[in-house]
């Protein structure tokens, strides 16, 4: 799951650069961030992140809210379907699952609930 986070993170990343202003509207970041021994850092820069990455569909839907703490996901991480739906929502720390992970339909139904310590699963509600 943490794996699957930072991938689309940085998916997000490659899917909102590039655009020429005038263009259809386009999916967008707050932060560019990339990923560099198993850490979080903005584009070009030295420090690893620490700070609130988001991204947007290009009808304007969030599509993701992840916070990083020293480039590792720190709090509360949420994905949303393309409808604007929440997708999943699985709580870090530093960098591990830890605490409730649920996970929704696109028509919001709630479809599984995972409980982590540590990184590790310690059980599965579907």
């Amino acid at each position: 799951m943490k794996k699957m986070m930072f991938l689309l993170a940085c998916y997000l990343v490659i899917a909102g650069c590039g655009e020429k202003e005038n263009a259809e509207p386009i999916e967008r970041v707050t932060v560019m961030i990339e990923k560099r021994d198993n850490l979080a850092y903005v584009k070009d820069e030295d420090l690893p992140f620490t700070g609130l990455f988001e991204g947007y569909y290009r009808t304007g839907y969030k599509k993701a809210e992840i916070h990083f703490k020293n480039g590792k996901q720190e709090g509360t991480a949420k994905l949303w379907h393309d409808n604007g739906q929440l997708s999943n929502e699985a709580n870090f720390r530093n960098g591990k699952l830890d605490g409730l992970s649920t996970e929704w339909l696109r028509n919001g139904n709630k479809s599984k609930e995972r409980f982590f310590n540590d990184g590790k699963l310690i059980a599965t509600m579907e």
